[in-house]
């Protein structure tokens, strides 16, 4: 090969180099993002409200994205287990984690040692949806409103069971701020997931729950369970009937349960950006909000900003709820 030829192939290499050199990288990332399937973590046992919503957005995803999005059940330790390996993973969009007030907020309140930090080692992507927490019972037990149970708090302190889907859930975090407002005093059983906390209440095992509205929408509509009140500011319009927390019995009273999309940090803003603008794309589609709003909540589709600024609102009530009810994990 003459040296004229060889000049001419090393200037094409140079030349092509140069040109992806000058390729801004966000762009290029934006270009080959997914380049796989991805893994999305429900840090929650299937069957919850947390994991029917995660296959919803999941499979919105995986129709904008062109690649499949698997939903992944990593359960155990209030979230922390599946949340710790997303924090862990690798930083390139190909494996995120639904998140929700436990698994975001309660379990850095309650544990300061954790290994890794919901702050620090994720980057918010998009609010999804939002439903309120509902106050039920057992079908069988005595009461018959809100009133009813809380005097039956008051009167035999510690005698009354509550579930939850672990240290840090939504349930375990709602039920303490009922009892920081009300100051009574009930009795936690953790399971590993809402839908065994589901069977062991309608069994009588445990009397009552402060659980997300959607895996048990359909529960109160059929009468399977009793139905007491509603946690949200307002009353919800699945519910209409049920007074809310707070003008019923726990002035002051707000909790509603809310799923987001979450990356770990590191991963680049240029594919942040492309999912931030696909979850938006889902929670707005007309189809999915139908679904989420059947299933008892509201799809959302907020920017990372607008989740990352509610975060920071949150996270010192979330706090002070554990400092005052002494919980930790």
């Amino acid at each position: 090969m003459t040296a004229t030829r060889i000049g001419r192939i090393n200037r094409r290499h140079v030349l092509g180099a140069m040109a992806v050199s000058a390729c801004p990288l966000h762009l290029l990332a934006q270009e080959t993002f997914p380049s796989r399937s991805i893994r999305l973590i429900v840090p929650f046992a299937a069957g919850g409200g947390t994991d029917i919503l995660a296959r919803l957005l999941a499979s919105g995803m995986s129709t904008r994205l062109g690649q499949q999005v698997v939903v992944e059940n990593l359960t155990g330790a209030g979230g922390t287990i599946g949340a710790m390996q997303v924090a862990r993973s690798t930083p390139d969009g190909h494996t995120l984690m639904i998140g929700t007030p436990g698994s975001i907020l309660s379990n850095s309140a309650m544990q300061p040692d954790l290994k890794y930090s919901a702050h620090n080692d994720f980057i918010p992507i998009s609010k999804f949806s939002d439903s309120p927490v509902v106050l039920i019972a057992n079908k069988d037990v005595p009461w018959t409103s809100a009133q009813e149970f809380l005097a039956a708090a008051r009167a035999n302190p510690a005698s009354i069971n509550y579930g939850s889907a672990g240290l840090g859930s939504i349930e375990h975090l709602s039920t303490e701020l009922f009892q920081l407002l009300t100051k009574v005093q009930l009795v936690h059983v953790p399971y590993r997931g809402t839908a065994q906390s589901l069977i062991d209440l309608r069994s009588g095992t445990i009397q009552v729950i402060f659980e997300n509205l959607p895996p048990v929408l359909k529960l109160i509509q059929a009468k399977e369970v009793k139905a007491f009140a509603i946690g949200s500011k307002d009353r919800s319009r699945f519910l209409p009937e049920l007074p809310t927390l707070a003008e019923s019995i726990a002035p002051g009273y707000d909790s509603t349960s809310w799923t987001g999309l979450f990356a770990p940090t590191g991963t680049p803003a240029a594919v942040v950006s492309r999912l931030e603008k696909v979850v938006m794309e889902v929670a707005r589609d007309p189809k999915v909000s139908a679904v989420v709003r059947e299933l008892g909540g509201e799809s959302v589709g907020s920017s990372a900003e607008e989740l990352k600024t509610f975060l920071l609102q949150r996270r010192p009530i979330v706090e002070q709820i554990f400092k005052s009810s002494g919980t930790k994990n």
